[in-house]
């Protein structure tokens, strides 16, 4: 991914006041884990704030993720890859929940908590092939 389809944006954290840095992909609502107290802060990136070049699937086509594996009690994975950037659907194996996914990072594991009941979802993503 070109560095026009990401952005560091800096935020500040709304627990323990300190500043951090956190890349996004487009606009949006986003969440994501203090790298110091390590609660998890909430906050909303603008079309101005969003880098230039943005890779977005169509509207009408969000995929599903993938089936999700239970690893132990509240904690699912997801095998399928997603694709960095595109918007993907997930469902929570508990409650049935319909959760939205984007991809933020290539390599890493990255999670999902469902808002009804709390389970996280574990996957990875991959760069999109140019």
């Amino acid at each position: 991914m070109s560095t026009s389809e990401i952005k560091i944006l800096k935020r500040q954290c709304d627990s323990c006041g300190k500043a951090f840095k956190v890349k996004v992909v487009m606009p949006g609502r986003y969440r994501v884990r203090c790298p110091h107290c390590k609660e998890m802060v909430r906050f909303v990136v603008s079309k101005e704030e969003a880098p230039a070049k943005m890779v977005i699937a169509p509207r009408f086509i969000v995929p599903e993720l993938g089936h999700a594996e239970k690893v132990r009690d509240k904690f699912y994975v997801i095998k399928k890859r997603g694709i960095v950037g595109h918007p993907y659907k997930a469902i929570c194996p508990d409650c049935n929940n319909e959760m939205s996914i984007i991809p933020t990072e290539a390599g890493k594991v990255l999670r999902t908590k469902c808002d009804k009941c709390g389970t996280t979802i574990a996957y990875k993503a991959v760069e999109p092939k140019e």
